[in-house]
């Protein structure tokens, strides 16, 4: 009875708590405890909005694709899918020059300094204007020089025009989504990326109702194109309306633009940029090294269960991924042991949620294959095994990678990175000659353990040594000052 009593009185603090982070009414700021609550409430409402809007998305998803398969058919249904992977591959295009906004917001946040911040969002909003203004140009000579038939390998002269037409759309959206994109970027800074989740659903929410108008209509492919994708664009506008009505200050302006802050924030998606190349070629190649080794038809004994086990990484992402702009307002105030104690915290809830998750897949993972695909794929559970460890260690990956973000550590991500890559690739080969299709898993396994991690531990520790010297070095400073201003014959610094 004793311990109902102690599981009660615990389940009610723990609700306390809760209730203390997830609210609606900021916490008083004014004060390092304050600050680290607030930090708290706007992660979890990102997280909670970031849930709530996969959710929408997917419920849309699920409506849209049906009805657009039976009214569109299969040859043009597919046009429509390799216009998306196009586009998809195009999404590097800003250079990720809006990450380096989100990180240069959260340090004018950090430091509280409005003019800085105004700087940034005008200045990042001039280059992907001018990265736009590019594509534009390039898209518009090109256009007409591009045999639309034999790219999209269709008989028709009709349906390649169709399609043509569709990827015009497509493409137009793209590239009126970039400088719009500098919006959410600026709420993600402001640890407000929750307002940008909420708006983005109701534009999936839009889009959707459109398809339905545009089917209804007996609409060409084209207009269906512009149905899917007109909703963002809107919600996209309406969510610039109220970040700027929120806060006027940071309306961009081409007097607030300096080419100094422009080139910080260009340097910085560079580094992004790179740095996301090199993990997406190291952390891609898995089937394209299958297909080499053990020809096509192995793919998908490895694509099909990996794709259970990523389902665990991006829950993980959607939780973690707010921490990105939280650590760089703390590390731009100095609340050096908020950071500390987040980034341990955040391992440690990390590994708690995905080792039960990650064995769980493991061992319903022969069931679920089967209710998913039928009998005709059997996964080994050599793979199942190596997966689920592999799901836990990608999982790891994304607390460090976040705090080293946040603080704008970049090169030595990016060195890591690529000797990671090359490595990984080189070891993959080798596994998956000896092993099969287990040994591409080994290998990413492999590489992380012995390489990525020691090197990331490495650099995080030293990381807050230097910040800890920085934060004493701070407050001696301080103390120095202070008693410089009851000491009037004491020489001031300049």
């Amino acid at each position: 009875m004793k311990s109902l009593e102690q599981l009660l009185q615990s389940g009610a603090e723990l609700c306390r708590k809760v209730r203390a982070v997830v609210r609606f009414h900021p916490h008083d700021s004014s004060t390092e405890h304050g600050r680290a609550r607030e930090r708290y409430r706007r992660m979890a409402l990102t997280t909670m909005a970031s849930l709530t809007a996969r959710g929408i998305g997917l419920l849309a998803t699920l409506v849209s694709v049906p009805l657009t398969f039976r009214y569109l058919g299969a040859e043009r249904y597919g046009l429509w899918m390799v216009l998306v992977s196009f586009i998809s591959a195009m999404s590097f295009a800003d250079l990720g020059i809006g990450n380096g906004v989100m990180n240069a917001i959260s340090e004018a946040y950090g430091k509280d300094d409005r003019e800085l911040a105004r700087e940034y969002v005008s200045s990042g909003v001039a280059l992907m204007l001018a990265i736009a203004a590019i594509l534009a140009v390039a898209g518009a000579i090109a256009f007409p020089l591009l045999p639309w038939e034999r790219l999209f390998n269709v008989r028709s002269v009709a349906v390649a025009g169709e399609g043509a037409k569709a990827f015009l759309v497509l493409f137009a959206w793209f590239v009126v989504n970039i400088p719009l994109g500098v919006i959410t970027r600026v709420q993600a800074g402001l640890q407000k990326g929750y307002w940008s989740q909420i708006v983005g659903a109701a534009g999936n929410v839009g889009s959707l109702l459109g398809i339905l108008v545009v089917i209804q209509l007996r609409g060409s492919l084209p207009w269906l194109v512009f149905a899917s994708t007109s909703g963002v664009i809107l919600a996209t506008a309406v969510n610039g309306w109220l970040l700027f009505r929120a806060y006027p200050w940071l309306t961009p302006s081409m007097h607030a633009f300096r080419s100094s802050s422009a080139q910080k924030i260009l340097r910085l998606g560079l580094m992004f940029f790179v740095l996301q190349v090199a993990v997406a070629l190291g952390y891609t190649s898995d089937n394209i090294v299958i297909t080499q080794v053990m020809g096509a038809a192995a793919v998908a004994v490895y694509a099909v269960p990996q794709k259970l086990f990523s389902f665990v990484s991006q829950l993980v992402s959607m939780g973690i991924s707010p921490l990105w702009p939280a650590y760089g307002e703390a590390i731009a105030r100095g609340d050096v042991a908020w950071v500390r104690r987040t980034f341990w915290a955040s391992i440690r809830l990390t590994l708690a949620a995905t080792v039960p998750l990650c064995a769980g897949l493991a061992i319903a993972g022969p069931w679920i294959l089967r209710v998913m695909v039928g009998k005709s794929l059997h996964a080994p559970v050599s793979l199942l095994a190596a997966l689920a460890v592999w799901g836990g260690i990608a999982a790891v990956s994304t607390p460090m990678a976040m705090l080293l973000n946040g603080a704008g550590i970049l090169k030595v991500q990016t060195v890591i990175s690529g000797i990671a890559s090359v490595s990984n690739l080189i070891v993959s080969i080798l596994l998956t000659r000896r092993l099969g299709v287990v040994g591409v898993c080994l290998g990413s396994v492999l590489t992380q353990v012995t390489l990525v991690f020691p090197a990331y531990f490495f650099v995080i520790r030293k990381l807050f040594r230097e910040m800890s010297g920085a934060r004493m070095a701070s407050d001696s400073s301080l103390q120095i000052d202070l008693a410089r201003s009851f000491q009037p014959d004491l020489p001031r610094k300049r």
